[in-house]
């Protein structure tokens, strides 16, 4: 009689896609691991001048009257994160300062009430520090990407971009009333606060240690939408733009430099190609691998 046919092998099952890696913590973290460059070098070059000196003044005497009254006004008229008081924010941000190796005073957090995803903080790392997220961030974000926001503006406490910033000023006034020199500083000073949101856009990628969540953050700030967005296609629309400001005539060039002189942010693009960038350097990879688990 007829054998019956042997049953066919049941399909091979797809390969499990990879885990994720699991986030760590920095404990040896220094701002200068991840400073942008340009960021770097006047930082650096500030430090090595007698304004350096200045720096503890700063924090001793302009510092504290600023911070009393911003903080006077955050009790006023935010919501204290706690806890008790949006606990998963809490638990996130506790998180975002453990992942960038701890500050020396731990700031607050606050939730303001504004219909536009923002957040901000003092950048100095005083007496009173803190970060302020408004509602609509908070509401329409996810929570990593919450919690990438929280990580930027926490890198720009770790570097206290406030307090070079108002060295690098102060060091400005006293340079010689020769043609072109002040607009030449101020160009300077401009150039490197774009560098240093540079510098915290990378702090954003170090405490979510997911490229696509940091970026996809950025967008959706650019965008002013919640929506789910594509980093790939937005990293197209860069070169196309780069692709169209190379193909158009000297005076829209000019034109365009002119008017970016002035922006205290690079332009949205610009973040999210270079924290591409970033995400796929050694210098990256460098840091995480001196990384520890987080508890």
């Amino acid at each position: 009689s007829a054998r019956a046919a042997p049953a066919a092998a049941p399909p091979a099952a797809p390969p499990a896609p990879p885990a994720a890696a699991a986030r760590v913590k920095l404990p040896r973290l220094e701002a200068d691991a991840f400073r942008h460059p340009l960021d770097k070098d006047l930082t650096t070059l500030v430090r090595g001048t007698p304004l350096a000196l200045l720096e503890t003044a700063v924090k001793r005497t302009a510092t504290p009257p600023l911070e009393q009254m911003l903080r006077l006004d955050n009790l006023a008229t935010g919501l204290k994160v706690t806890n008790k008081q949006f606990p998963e924010l809490y638990a996130s941000f506790q998180d975002a300062v453990a992942v960038l190796g701890g500050l020396e005073k731990e700031p607050e957090l606050f939730v303001k009430s504004d219909p536009r995803p923002n957040a901000y903080t003092l950048a100095v790392q005083g007496g009173a520090p803190f970060v302020v997220v408004t509602s609509a961030l908070v509401d329409n974000f996810s929570p990593a990407e919450t919690q990438a926001v929280l990580g930027h503006e926490l890198g720009h406490l770790v570097c206290e971009h406030s307090l070079w910033f108002s060295l690098g000023s102060i060091g400005s006034a006293f340079l010689p009333p020769l043609p072109g020199v002040s607009a030449a500083s101020e160009a300077a000073l401009q150039s490197w606060r774009r560098a240093a949101e540079f510098s915290c856009d990378r702090a954003a990628l170090l405490v979510a240690q997911d490229a696509a969540v940091a970026n996809g953050a950025l967008v959706k700030l650019a965008s002013g939408s919640t929506r789910d967005v594509d980093v790939e296609e937005f990293l197209a629309q860069a070169r196309e733009y780069d692709t169209a400001l190379e193909s158009s005539g000297r005076f829209v060039k000019m034109a365009m430099r002119s008017a970016l002189a002035d922006a205290t942010h690079p332009l949205p693009i610009r973040r999210v190609a270079e924290l591409d960038k970033f995400s796929k350097s050694q210098q990256y990879a460098d840091i995480l691998s001196g990384g520890v688990a987080l508890d």
